[in-house]
Protein backbone atom coordinates (compact mmCIF):
# COMPACT_ATOMS: atom_id res chain seq x y z
CA UNK A 1 0.00 0.00 0.00
CA UNK A 2 1.25 3.46 -0.91
CA UNK A 3 0.69 6.41 1.43
CA UNK A 4 0.68 10.16 0.95
CA UNK A 5 1.54 12.50 3.81
CA UNK A 6 -0.23 15.86 3.47
CA UNK A 7 0.66 18.90 5.57
CA UNK A 8 -1.60 21.97 5.84
CA UNK A 9 0.15 24.96 7.44
CA UNK A 10 -2.68 27.12 8.74
CA UNK A 11 -2.83 30.17 10.96
CA UNK A 12 -4.30 28.50 14.05
CA UNK A 13 -3.04 24.95 13.55
CA UNK A 14 -0.61 22.97 11.48
CA UNK A 15 -2.36 19.76 10.39
CA UNK A 16 -1.04 16.52 8.93
CA UNK A 17 -3.15 13.83 7.27
CA UNK A 18 -2.02 10.40 6.13
CA UNK A 19 -3.92 9.28 3.02
CA UNK A 20 -3.78 5.87 1.38
CA UNK A 21 -3.57 5.21 -2.37
CA UNK A 22 -7.37 4.99 -2.53
CA UNK A 23 -7.69 8.59 -1.35
CA UNK A 24 -8.89 7.65 2.14
CA UNK A 25 -7.60 9.56 5.15
CA UNK A 26 -6.46 7.00 7.68
CA UNK A 27 -4.93 9.24 10.35
CA UNK A 28 -4.52 12.90 11.22
CA UNK A 29 -2.58 14.99 13.71
CA UNK A 30 -2.21 18.69 14.48
CA UNK A 31 -0.05 21.17 16.33
CA UNK A 32 -1.35 24.47 17.65
CA UNK A 33 0.45 27.52 16.23
CA UNK A 34 0.93 30.57 18.44
CA UNK A 35 0.21 34.02 17.03
CA UNK A 36 1.90 37.13 18.39
CA UNK A 37 -0.25 40.24 18.79
CA UNK A 38 1.79 42.68 20.91
CA UNK A 39 -0.08 45.73 19.63
CA UNK A 40 -3.37 46.48 17.94
CA UNK A 41 -3.22 45.52 14.27
CA UNK A 42 -0.21 43.22 14.68
CA UNK A 43 -0.49 39.52 13.85
CA UNK A 44 2.75 37.60 13.49
CA UNK A 45 4.17 34.10 13.94
CA UNK A 46 7.68 32.95 14.72
CA UNK A 47 8.80 31.10 11.54
CA UNK A 48 11.17 28.85 13.47
CA UNK A 49 8.33 27.64 15.71
CA UNK A 50 6.15 26.96 12.66
CA UNK A 51 9.02 25.00 11.05
CA UNK A 52 9.52 22.98 14.24
CA UNK A 53 5.79 22.16 14.33
CA UNK A 54 5.98 20.86 10.75
CA UNK A 55 9.11 18.89 11.61
CA UNK A 56 7.48 17.25 14.66
CA UNK A 57 4.40 16.25 12.69
CA UNK A 58 6.52 14.73 9.93
CA UNK A 59 8.74 12.90 12.41
CA UNK A 60 5.68 11.43 14.12
CA UNK A 61 3.99 10.33 10.89
CA UNK A 62 7.19 8.88 9.40
CA UNK A 63 7.80 6.89 12.59
CA UNK A 64 4.21 5.68 12.54
CA UNK A 65 4.42 4.47 8.93
CA UNK A 66 7.88 2.94 9.46
CA UNK A 67 8.58 0.63 6.53
CA UNK A 68 5.41 1.38 4.57
CA UNK A 69 6.02 2.89 1.16
CA UNK A 70 5.51 6.66 1.09
CA UNK A 71 4.58 8.00 -2.34
CA UNK A 72 5.15 11.65 -1.44
CA UNK A 73 4.82 14.41 1.14
CA UNK A 74 2.63 17.26 -0.15
CA UNK A 75 1.90 20.74 1.20
CA UNK A 76 -0.89 23.27 1.63
CA UNK A 77 -0.50 26.62 3.38
CA UNK A 78 -2.48 29.68 4.36
CA UNK A 79 -2.20 32.63 2.00
CA UNK A 80 -0.80 36.16 2.39
CA UNK A 81 2.01 35.57 4.90
CA UNK A 82 5.32 37.35 4.36
CA UNK A 83 8.69 37.56 6.10
CA UNK A 84 12.05 39.06 5.23
CA UNK A 85 15.16 36.83 5.18
CA UNK A 86 18.86 37.40 4.64
CA UNK A 87 21.07 35.64 2.09
CA UNK A 88 21.35 32.57 4.32
CA UNK A 89 17.58 32.27 4.66
CA UNK A 90 17.69 33.52 8.27
CA UNK A 91 14.53 35.44 9.19
CA UNK A 92 14.91 39.18 9.71
CA UNK A 93 11.25 39.43 10.76
CA UNK A 94 8.52 37.20 12.04
CA UNK A 95 6.01 35.92 9.51
CA UNK A 96 3.38 38.64 9.12
CA UNK A 97 0.03 36.89 8.57
CA UNK A 98 -3.10 37.81 6.61
CA UNK A 99 -4.70 39.14 9.82
CA UNK A 100 -2.08 41.87 10.29
CA UNK A 101 -3.57 45.28 9.44
CA UNK A 102 -0.61 47.64 9.95
CA UNK A 103 -0.50 48.38 6.22
CA UNK A 104 -4.12 49.53 6.06
CA UNK A 105 -3.29 53.21 5.45
CA UNK A 106 -1.17 52.28 2.43
CA UNK A 107 -3.89 49.94 1.17
CA UNK A 108 -6.42 52.79 1.40
CA UNK A 109 -4.11 55.09 -0.54
CA UNK A 110 -3.51 52.61 -3.36
CA UNK A 111 -6.90 50.89 -3.64
CA UNK A 112 -8.83 53.40 -5.78
CA UNK A 113 -5.93 54.76 -7.84
CA UNK A 114 -5.44 53.66 -11.45
CA UNK A 115 -2.27 51.70 -10.57
CA UNK A 116 -4.17 50.03 -7.71
CA UNK A 117 -7.07 49.07 -9.97
CA UNK A 118 -4.69 47.76 -12.65
CA UNK A 119 -2.76 45.69 -10.11
CA UNK A 120 -6.01 44.17 -8.81
CA UNK A 121 -7.14 43.28 -12.35
CA UNK A 122 -3.78 41.78 -13.26
CA UNK A 123 -3.05 39.88 -10.04
CA UNK A 124 -6.55 38.84 -8.95
CA UNK A 125 -5.74 39.88 -5.37
CA UNK A 126 -7.61 42.81 -3.87
CA UNK A 127 -5.58 45.76 -2.60
CA UNK A 128 -6.02 45.27 1.12
CA UNK A 129 -3.90 45.12 4.28
CA UNK A 130 -4.03 41.31 4.09
CA UNK A 131 -1.87 41.19 0.95
CA UNK A 132 1.92 40.88 0.87
CA UNK A 133 1.95 43.73 -1.65
CA UNK A 134 0.58 46.18 0.93
CA UNK A 135 2.80 44.74 3.66
CA UNK A 136 5.84 45.39 1.45
CA UNK A 137 4.76 49.00 0.89
CA UNK A 138 4.40 49.34 4.67
CA UNK A 139 7.88 47.93 5.30
CA UNK A 140 9.41 50.11 2.58
CA UNK A 141 8.01 53.23 4.23
CA UNK A 142 8.14 52.31 7.92
CA UNK A 143 11.37 50.26 8.19
CA UNK A 144 13.66 51.37 5.40
CA UNK A 145 16.82 49.80 6.82
CA UNK A 146 15.29 46.34 7.16
CA UNK A 147 13.68 46.70 3.72
CA UNK A 148 17.07 47.45 2.18
CA UNK A 149 18.86 44.65 4.05
CA UNK A 150 16.37 41.92 3.08
CA UNK A 151 17.66 39.39 0.56
CA UNK A 152 14.18 37.95 -0.14
CA UNK A 153 10.58 38.46 0.89
CA UNK A 154 8.93 35.06 1.20
CA UNK A 155 5.90 33.25 2.65
CA UNK A 156 6.00 30.79 5.53
CA UNK A 157 5.76 27.84 3.12
CA UNK A 158 8.73 29.18 1.13
CA UNK A 159 10.68 29.45 4.37
CA UNK A 160 9.92 25.82 5.24
CA UNK A 161 10.92 24.62 1.76
CA UNK A 162 14.15 26.62 2.06
CA UNK A 163 14.87 24.88 5.35
CA UNK A 164 14.27 21.54 3.65
CA UNK A 165 16.10 22.10 0.35
CA UNK A 166 18.08 25.35 0.45
CA UNK A 167 16.09 26.82 -2.45
CA UNK A 168 13.81 29.83 -2.68
CA UNK A 169 10.81 28.52 -4.63
CA UNK A 170 7.11 29.39 -4.51
CA UNK A 171 4.13 27.57 -6.00
CA UNK A 172 1.66 29.36 -8.29
CA UNK A 173 -1.10 29.11 -5.69
CA UNK A 174 0.79 31.00 -2.98
CA UNK A 175 2.29 33.41 -5.56
CA UNK A 176 -1.14 34.23 -7.01
CA UNK A 177 -2.35 35.41 -3.59
CA UNK A 178 0.47 37.91 -3.03
CA UNK A 179 -0.85 40.79 -5.14
CA UNK A 180 2.50 40.59 -6.97
CA UNK A 181 1.82 37.82 -9.53
CA UNK A 182 0.38 38.25 -13.02
CA UNK A 183 -2.19 35.45 -13.08
CA UNK A 184 -2.73 35.65 -16.85
CA UNK A 185 0.90 35.71 -18.01
CA UNK A 186 2.30 33.47 -15.26
CA UNK A 187 5.04 35.81 -14.05
CA UNK A 188 5.72 38.40 -11.39
CA UNK A 189 3.75 41.58 -12.11
CA UNK A 190 6.07 44.50 -12.94
CA UNK A 191 3.55 47.21 -12.02
CA UNK A 192 3.02 45.66 -8.59
CA UNK A 193 6.76 45.22 -8.00
CA UNK A 194 7.36 48.86 -8.98
CA UNK A 195 4.78 50.03 -6.44
CA UNK A 196 6.33 47.78 -3.79
CA UNK A 197 9.83 49.03 -4.59
CA UNK A 198 11.32 45.62 -5.44
CA UNK A 199 12.32 43.54 -8.45
CA UNK A 200 12.24 39.78 -9.16
CA UNK A 201 15.53 39.24 -7.34
CA UNK A 202 13.68 39.87 -4.06
CA UNK A 203 11.14 37.12 -4.78
CA UNK A 204 11.32 33.35 -5.15
CA UNK A 205 11.35 31.38 -8.39
CA UNK A 206 7.81 30.36 -9.40
CA UNK A 207 7.07 26.65 -9.84
CA UNK A 208 3.88 24.71 -10.66
CA UNK A 209 1.78 23.08 -7.95
CA UNK A 210 3.08 19.68 -9.08
CA UNK A 211 6.75 20.59 -8.59
CA UNK A 212 8.63 18.37 -6.16
CA UNK A 213 12.06 18.19 -4.59
CA UNK A 214 13.87 15.13 -3.25
CA UNK A 215 17.38 16.26 -2.22
CA UNK A 216 16.88 17.24 1.42
CA UNK A 217 19.57 19.22 3.21
CA UNK A 218 21.57 16.56 5.15
CA UNK A 219 20.79 18.06 8.57
CA UNK A 220 17.05 18.03 7.89
CA UNK A 221 17.23 14.55 6.41
CA UNK A 222 18.90 13.36 9.60
CA UNK A 223 16.25 15.03 11.76
CA UNK A 224 13.49 13.33 9.79
CA UNK A 225 15.45 10.05 9.69
CA UNK A 226 14.59 9.59 6.01
CA UNK A 227 16.84 7.04 4.31
CA UNK A 228 15.14 6.87 0.90
CA UNK A 229 14.31 9.58 -1.63
CA UNK A 230 10.76 10.88 -1.03
CA UNK A 231 9.22 13.53 -3.30
CA UNK A 232 8.20 16.67 -1.39
CA UNK A 233 5.42 18.17 -3.54
CA UNK A 234 5.07 21.93 -3.14
CA UNK A 235 1.27 21.92 -3.65
CA UNK A 236 -0.75 25.13 -3.37
CA UNK A 237 -2.66 27.49 -1.10
CA UNK A 238 -5.22 26.24 1.39
CA UNK A 239 -8.25 27.82 -0.31
CA UNK A 240 -7.68 26.36 -3.77
CA UNK A 241 -6.73 22.98 -2.32
CA UNK A 242 -9.90 22.92 -0.21
CA UNK A 243 -11.88 23.00 -3.46
CA UNK A 244 -9.81 20.08 -4.73
CA UNK A 245 -10.17 18.22 -1.43
CA UNK A 246 -13.95 18.54 -1.62
CA UNK A 247 -14.05 17.60 -5.29
CA UNK A 248 -15.63 20.99 -6.10
CA UNK A 249 -14.10 21.32 -9.56
CA UNK A 250 -17.01 22.55 -11.72
CA UNK A 251 -18.63 25.98 -11.89
CA UNK A 252 -21.94 24.87 -10.36
CA UNK A 253 -20.22 23.66 -7.17
CA UNK A 254 -18.89 25.97 -4.48
CA UNK A 255 -16.64 25.15 -1.55
CA UNK A 256 -17.29 26.97 1.72
CA UNK A 257 -14.87 27.01 4.62
CA UNK A 258 -15.29 28.42 8.09
CA UNK A 259 -12.19 28.23 10.25
CA UNK A 260 -10.61 31.19 11.98
CA UNK A 261 -11.79 33.19 8.98
CA UNK A 262 -14.08 32.00 6.18
CA UNK A 263 -14.41 31.84 2.40
CA UNK A 264 -16.58 30.78 -0.54
CA UNK A 265 -14.81 29.60 -3.70
CA UNK A 266 -15.65 28.20 -7.13
CA UNK A 267 -13.27 26.46 -9.55
CA UNK A 268 -13.31 27.88 -13.09
CA UNK A 269 -11.35 27.44 -16.34
CA UNK A 270 -8.74 30.07 -17.17
CA UNK A 271 -10.71 33.34 -17.41
CA UNK A 272 -10.21 36.41 -19.54
CA UNK A 273 -9.26 39.62 -17.77
CA UNK A 274 -12.05 41.85 -16.60
CA UNK A 275 -13.86 43.34 -13.64
CA UNK A 276 -13.47 41.10 -10.58
CA UNK A 277 -16.40 42.60 -8.64
CA UNK A 278 -14.55 42.38 -5.33
CA UNK A 279 -13.63 38.71 -5.84
CA UNK A 280 -10.23 37.07 -5.96
CA UNK A 281 -8.79 34.83 -8.67
CA UNK A 282 -6.07 32.42 -7.59
CA UNK A 283 -4.45 29.50 -9.37
CA UNK A 284 -4.95 25.85 -8.52
CA UNK A 285 -2.99 24.88 -11.66
CA UNK A 286 -2.15 26.81 -14.82
CA UNK A 287 -5.46 25.59 -16.29
CA UNK A 288 -7.73 25.76 -13.24
CA UNK A 289 -8.46 28.96 -11.34
CA UNK A 290 -10.42 29.48 -8.17
CA UNK A 291 -12.58 32.57 -7.76
CA UNK A 292 -14.42 33.76 -4.67
CA UNK A 293 -13.66 35.81 -1.60
CA UNK A 294 -12.70 35.53 2.04
CA UNK A 295 -13.90 37.12 5.26
CA UNK A 296 -11.79 37.97 8.32
CA UNK A 297 -14.36 37.05 10.93
CA UNK A 298 -15.28 33.38 10.96
CA UNK A 299 -14.81 31.09 13.94
CA UNK A 300 -12.72 33.75 15.63
CA UNK A 301 -15.86 35.89 16.10
CA UNK A 302 -17.69 33.01 17.78
CA UNK A 303 -14.62 32.30 19.92
CA UNK A 304 -14.51 35.97 20.99
CA UNK A 305 -18.19 35.97 21.93
CA UNK A 306 -18.00 32.65 23.81
CA UNK A 307 -14.97 33.72 25.86
CA UNK A 308 -16.15 37.21 26.72
CA UNK A 309 -19.91 36.77 27.12
CA UNK A 310 -20.45 33.08 27.84
CA UNK A 311 -17.22 32.53 29.81
CA UNK A 312 -16.57 29.49 27.61
CA UNK A 313 -13.30 28.86 25.81
CA UNK A 314 -13.85 26.80 22.66
CA UNK A 315 -10.93 24.39 22.91
CA UNK A 316 -12.64 21.08 22.13
CA UNK A 317 -15.52 19.75 20.03
CA UNK A 318 -17.51 19.45 23.24
CA UNK A 319 -16.97 23.17 23.99
CA UNK A 320 -18.20 24.10 20.51
CA UNK A 321 -21.18 21.77 20.82
CA UNK A 322 -22.28 23.38 24.09
CA UNK A 323 -22.20 26.86 22.49
CA UNK A 324 -24.14 25.69 19.44
CA UNK A 325 -26.75 23.94 21.60
CA UNK A 326 -27.32 27.26 23.33
CA UNK A 327 -27.83 28.95 19.94
CA UNK A 328 -30.32 26.25 18.91
CA UNK A 329 -32.66 27.42 21.66
CA UNK A 330 -33.29 30.68 19.76
CA UNK A 331 -35.45 30.72 16.61
CA UNK A 332 -34.07 31.36 13.12
CA UNK A 333 -33.36 35.06 12.78
CA UNK A 334 -32.84 35.41 16.55
CA UNK A 335 -36.06 37.44 16.76
CA UNK A 336 -34.70 40.19 14.46
CA UNK A 337 -31.37 40.54 16.27
CA UNK A 338 -28.50 41.07 13.83
CA UNK A 339 -24.75 40.89 14.46
CA UNK A 340 -22.24 42.68 12.23
CA UNK A 341 -19.16 40.48 12.78
CA UNK A 342 -16.40 42.92 11.79
CA UNK A 343 -14.19 42.48 14.86
CA UNK A 344 -11.02 42.36 12.73
CA UNK A 345 -12.14 44.84 10.08
CA UNK A 346 -13.23 43.05 6.94
CA UNK A 347 -12.16 41.78 3.57
CA UNK A 348 -15.01 40.81 1.23
CA UNK A 349 -17.36 42.24 0.42
CA UNK A 350 -16.96 45.61 2.13
CA UNK A 351 -13.11 45.79 1.97
CA UNK A 352 -12.72 48.03 5.01
CA UNK A 353 -9.88 47.44 7.47
CA UNK A 354 -11.52 49.95 9.83
CA UNK A 355 -14.95 48.26 10.01
CA UNK A 356 -16.12 47.34 13.49
CA UNK A 357 -18.64 44.89 14.96
CA UNK A 358 -22.03 45.63 16.52
CA UNK A 359 -25.37 44.15 17.50
CA UNK A 360 -28.42 45.76 15.89
CA UNK A 361 -32.00 45.40 17.09
CA UNK A 362 -31.17 44.40 20.65
CA UNK A 363 -34.29 44.43 22.86
CA UNK A 364 -35.21 43.46 26.39
CA UNK A 365 -36.65 40.12 25.28
CA UNK A 366 -33.30 38.95 23.89
CA UNK A 367 -31.36 36.45 25.97
CA UNK A 368 -27.93 34.91 25.65
CA UNK A 369 -29.21 32.24 23.26
CA UNK A 370 -30.45 34.97 20.90
CA UNK A 371 -27.08 36.73 20.97
CA UNK A 372 -25.24 33.46 20.37
CA UNK A 373 -27.42 32.60 17.38
CA UNK A 374 -27.09 36.15 16.04
CA UNK A 375 -23.29 35.79 16.11
CA UNK A 376 -23.44 32.54 14.13
CA UNK A 377 -25.87 34.04 11.62
CA UNK A 378 -23.74 37.20 11.48
CA UNK A 379 -20.69 35.14 10.55
CA UNK A 380 -22.72 33.33 7.87
CA UNK A 381 -24.39 36.32 6.16
CA UNK A 382 -21.12 37.73 4.71
CA UNK A 383 -20.51 34.34 3.09
CA UNK A 384 -23.93 34.63 1.46
CA UNK A 385 -22.85 38.06 0.19
CA UNK A 386 -19.83 36.43 -1.45
CA UNK A 387 -21.98 33.70 -2.98
CA UNK A 388 -24.26 36.31 -4.53
CA UNK A 389 -21.25 38.23 -5.86
CA UNK A 390 -19.97 35.04 -7.51
CA UNK A 391 -23.36 34.37 -9.09
CA UNK A 392 -23.39 37.91 -10.50
CA UNK A 393 -20.52 36.74 -12.74
CA UNK A 394 -22.94 34.38 -14.54
CA UNK A 395 -21.91 31.42 -12.40
CA UNK A 396 -24.96 29.54 -11.15
CA UNK A 397 -24.23 27.48 -8.04
CA UNK A 398 -26.54 24.69 -6.89
CA UNK A 399 -24.28 22.74 -4.50
CA UNK A 400 -22.07 23.86 -1.64
CA UNK A 401 -19.38 21.60 -0.16
CA UNK A 402 -18.46 22.59 3.38
CA UNK A 403 -15.27 22.24 5.41
CA UNK A 404 -13.84 23.67 8.63
CA UNK A 405 -15.23 23.85 12.16
CA UNK A 406 -18.78 24.04 10.82
CA UNK A 407 -18.66 20.36 9.79
CA UNK A 408 -18.77 19.40 13.48
CA UNK A 409 -22.37 20.66 13.67
CA UNK A 410 -25.28 19.35 11.61
CA UNK A 411 -27.34 22.21 13.04
CA UNK A 412 -24.99 24.84 11.56
CA UNK A 413 -24.88 22.93 8.26
CA UNK A 414 -28.68 23.05 8.10
CA UNK A 415 -28.62 26.75 8.98
CA UNK A 416 -26.41 27.36 5.92
CA UNK A 417 -28.68 25.31 3.66
CA UNK A 418 -31.66 27.35 4.85
CA UNK A 419 -29.88 30.70 4.63
CA UNK A 420 -28.26 30.14 1.22
CA UNK A 421 -31.14 28.29 -0.40
CA UNK A 422 -28.65 25.74 -1.75
CA UNK A 423 -28.07 22.03 -1.25
CA UNK A 424 -25.26 21.82 1.31
CA UNK A 425 -23.01 18.78 1.35
CA UNK A 426 -20.81 17.35 4.08
CA UNK A 427 -18.04 15.19 2.67
CA UNK A 428 -16.88 12.10 4.50
CA UNK A 429 -13.26 13.02 4.98
CA UNK A 430 -10.66 14.90 6.94
CA UNK A 431 -9.43 18.47 6.53
CA UNK A 432 -10.30 19.56 2.97
CA UNK A 433 -7.11 21.59 2.38
CA UNK A 434 -4.89 18.74 3.56
CA UNK A 435 -6.84 16.27 1.42
CA UNK A 436 -6.43 18.63 -1.53
CA UNK A 437 -2.69 18.64 -0.94
CA UNK A 438 -2.72 14.83 -0.87
CA UNK A 439 -4.63 14.69 -4.15
CA UNK A 440 -2.20 17.18 -5.72
CA UNK A 441 0.63 14.94 -4.53
CA UNK A 442 -1.02 11.95 -6.19
CA UNK A 443 -1.31 13.93 -9.42
CA UNK A 444 2.29 15.18 -9.23
CA UNK A 445 3.69 11.67 -8.79
CA UNK A 446 1.53 10.02 -11.45
CA UNK A 447 -0.77 8.09 -9.12
CA UNK A 448 -3.69 9.74 -10.92
CA UNK A 449 -3.64 11.05 -14.49
CA UNK A 450 -5.83 14.13 -14.04
CA UNK A 451 -7.39 16.01 -11.16
CA UNK A 452 -10.95 15.13 -12.14
CA UNK A 453 -10.20 11.62 -10.86
CA UNK A 454 -10.34 12.88 -7.27
CA UNK A 455 -14.13 12.89 -7.52
CA UNK A 456 -14.00 9.12 -7.14
CA UNK A 457 -12.23 9.57 -3.78
CA UNK A 458 -14.67 12.07 -2.29
CA UNK A 459 -17.57 10.45 -0.45
CA UNK A 460 -20.69 12.30 0.66
CA UNK A 461 -21.48 11.89 4.34
CA UNK A 462 -24.71 13.89 4.54
CA UNK A 463 -26.81 16.23 2.39
CA UNK A 464 -28.77 19.17 3.82
CA UNK A 465 -31.69 20.64 1.85
CA UNK A 466 -33.37 24.02 2.21
CA UNK A 467 -36.41 24.64 4.39
CA UNK A 468 -38.15 27.17 2.15
CA UNK A 469 -40.07 28.95 4.93
CA UNK A 470 -36.87 29.57 6.91
CA UNK A 471 -35.08 30.59 3.72
CA UNK A 472 -37.65 33.33 3.12
CA UNK A 473 -37.17 34.58 6.69
CA UNK A 474 -33.41 34.68 6.16
CA UNK A 475 -33.84 36.58 2.88
CA UNK A 476 -35.64 39.34 4.77
CA UNK A 477 -32.98 39.32 7.48
CA UNK A 478 -30.22 39.38 4.86
CA UNK A 479 -31.64 42.49 3.25
CA UNK A 480 -31.45 44.26 6.60
CA UNK A 481 -27.94 42.91 7.23
CA UNK A 482 -26.46 44.25 3.98
CA UNK A 483 -28.03 47.68 4.57
CA UNK A 484 -26.55 48.16 8.04
CA UNK A 485 -22.85 48.69 7.31
CA UNK A 486 -23.40 51.40 4.64
CA UNK A 487 -25.94 53.13 6.88
CA UNK A 488 -23.68 53.09 9.93
CA UNK A 489 -20.59 54.32 8.10
CA UNK A 490 -22.54 57.10 6.40
CA UNK A 491 -24.78 58.36 9.17
CA UNK A 492 -22.75 57.64 12.28
CA UNK A 493 -19.36 58.51 10.77
CA UNK A 494 -17.72 55.44 12.28
CA UNK A 495 -14.30 56.35 10.88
Amino acid sequence: MLYIIAVDIGTTNCKLVIVDENGKAINSFKEVLISLQPNEGWHEQNPELVFQAVLRLLQHSLTLLQHEEIACISFSAAMHSILAVDGNGTPLTNAITWADTRSKAYAHQLRNTEPGKNIYRQTGTAVHAMSPLCKLIFLKNENQQLFAEAHKFISIKEYIFYRFFGKFIVDVGIASATGLYDIYNYCWCKEAMDVAGIDESKLSAIVPATHFETALIPATQNELRIKTSIPFVIGGNDGCLANLGNGALTTNEAALTIGTSGAVRVTIPKPVTGDLNGLFRYLLTDDLYVTGAAINNGGIALQWFAENFLQTKISTNEDLDSVLKLAERAPAGAESLIFLPYLLGERATIWDEEASASFYGLRINHKKEHLTRAVIEGVSFPLLQILKAIEERNILIDKIYVSGIITQSEWWMQLLADMFGKTTILCDGSDASALGAAFMGMYATGMIKNLSQVRAFVKTSKVFRTNEAIHQLYQQQYNVFISLYPALTKNLKVY
